[in-house]
């Protein structure tokens, strides 16, 4: 195992500066993966009805000439023996058949209803779709194969990655099989199965109340029905878990590698006292976790082992067999996702994320959380959604770097060709403090962020948002934004836009 001395140096000892004193507090806090949702997050969008007149509409624009990706959420439902896993901020309700039954058939009039707003959206080619909400593949099929078909007359899929996410258990009971529908009903380029995998210790899968999503043939076994169809599957892991050993977080690893996954996504649990989840509230289990320094050094390692492997590091979670590098294959959603200036994205179902970028000017919306609130939209025939945030000009500069640090690095020269500023023009202090704690490498060419700026890209997303937060909220003197940095804010419930 790595030693602590094995950390630079910098990020031990940290700068002078009020930046880099930041810096270093945000790196003692939890470190979660809030950079892979954006900006702003869910939790800091205001609410449509406190901030603009109820008759002004709000218009997302959406250029022909720009890449479109769409993320549908089929329903908010979802079935653990614990609540939440024990783990999990999702938001999510109790699974119920019918229930999941009437919320996709509101999916369903979301989509025409969005399209009859902007007929420009028919028959649009879209480059990936998306299927997430961390339990998709629960949709009752009957009801998944009228989505599908309702997608496949609204857009041209003939050259789209389409993802299903969801329960290992679940890709294999349905009758028929979600995964059968998808390739009768959609004409789609190129098909992914995405399973919640957690940890291969029937013990933990225990602790975390998933013993009826599966265990280890189940995975296997869906990795072999989706090769048997062509499919790619990615399968996620949890490592720092309370109490882990290395060896059993490389025993993880190295099952995942072995039953055939192409894609590994790799995230360390977040978890700490006041999240709220089940976990959270045993004192036990938040004591047994390593500290920062430590986890960071766990990171390191099976990041390591997973290179040495033959994967590619994607984004700053994932990583993919290096014989689907340059080919279709590959996995391209959520790298496409990480570049606002290229792609826009529109969501359908509860809690379901649109934004888009029509020359220097972005909108963002969110659909309502709840089913009941969601079903009411779409029954009004609401053309508003429960969230917005528009963007300033200083606002797209956030949320460019949010989105490029994701998938690990940002390009100067891309940034000056459409901000024309350089970052560290903008965020001199910023990056200061970021080369001075080990977190980036710089070039002339590029901000990279470093093995262990990966691991803390949570404190460099919140630094570089810090200032901007604080004087929305001095704009609108009300504590409608949430602090970047405040425990409270850490919803992964949005996480695939």
């Amino acid at each position: 195992m790595l030693s602590q001395i094995d950390l630079p140096q910098k990020t031990l000892f940290g700068g002078s500066s009020p930046e880099s004193r930041n810096l270093h507090r945000l790196m003692q806090r939890p470190q979660r993966h809030r950079l892979l949702h954006g900006y702003p997050l869910a939790a800091a969008m205001p609410r449509v009805d406190e901030l603009h007149d109820p008759q002004t509409p709000l218009s997302l624009s959406y250029e022909l000439g720009r890449g479109l990706l769409i993320g549908v959420l089929p329903h908010p439902f979802c079935n653990p023996a614990i609540a939440g896993c024990g783990f999990c901020t999702f938001p999510h309700e109790a699974f119920s058949t019918r229930k999941a039954e009437v919320v996709i058939d509101h999916v369903v009039r979301e989509i025409q209803q969005r399209l009859r707003m902007d007929p420009s959206l028919v028959g649009r080619s879209v480059t990936g779709l998306y299927f997430g909400g961390g339990t998709a593949n629960l949709s009752p099929p009957a009801s998944f194969r009228k989505l599908c078909r309702t997608l496949a007359e609204s857009f041209d899929l003939t050259s789209t990655e389409v993802t299903l996410e969801g329960v290992p258990g679940a890709f294999l009971d349905r009758k028929p099989l979600l995964i059968d529908i998808l390739r009768e009903e959609l004409p789609a380029r190129h098909f992914r199965l995405s399973m919640g995998i957690q940890t291969f210790d029937d013990q933990r899968l225990q602790q975390m109340g998933r013993t009826g999503f599966g265990n280890t043939k189940t995975f296997e076994d869906v990795v072999q029905a989706g090769h048997q169809r062509r499919f790619t599957v990615s399968g996620d892991l949890l490592f720092n878990l309370p109490g882990q050993s290395m060896s059993a977080m490389r025993c993880d690893v190295n099952q995942a590698i072995e039953i055939g996954l192409d894609h590994i996504g790799l995230y360390h649990l977040v978890l700490f006292a006041g999240l709220g989840t089940h976990w959270s509230q045993d004192p036990a289990l938040v004591a047994s976790l390593p500290p920062n320094e430590v986890a960071a050094q766990n990171w390191r390692e099976l990041r390591e082992m997973l290179l040495k492997r033959g994967f590619d590091q994607a984004t700053l979670t994932n990583f993919e067999r290096e014989e689907h590098r340059g080919r279709p294959t590959r996995f391209q959603y959520e790298e496409l996702s990480f570049q606002p200036d290229h792609y826009d994205v529109l969501g359908f179902g509860p809690a379901a994320i649109s934004a888009s970028l029509a020359g220097r000017t972005a909108i963002k919306v969110m659909n309502p959380d709840d089913s009941a609130s969601y079903n009411a939209m779409i029954d009004q025939g609401r053309s508003r959604w429960d969230r917005e945030f528009r963007y300033s000009s200083s606002d797209l500069k956030i949320l460019y770097l949010a989105r490029r640090l994701a998938a690990i690095q940002i390009d100067r020269l891309n940034y000056r060709d459409f901000f024309g500023t350089d970052p560290t023009d903008d965020f001199p202090a910023e990056f200061e403090a970021f080369e001075i704690a080990g977190l980036m490498d710089v070039s002339s060419e590029a901000f990279t962020l470093t093995d262990v700026g990966m691991f803390y890209s949570d404190s460099v997303a919140s630094l570089l948002a810090r200032n901007q937060i604080r004087k929305q909220r001095r704009d609108r003197g009300q504590a409608i934004l949430p602090k970047l940095d405040s425990l409270k804010e850490n919803n992964n419930g949005h996480g695939h836009m």
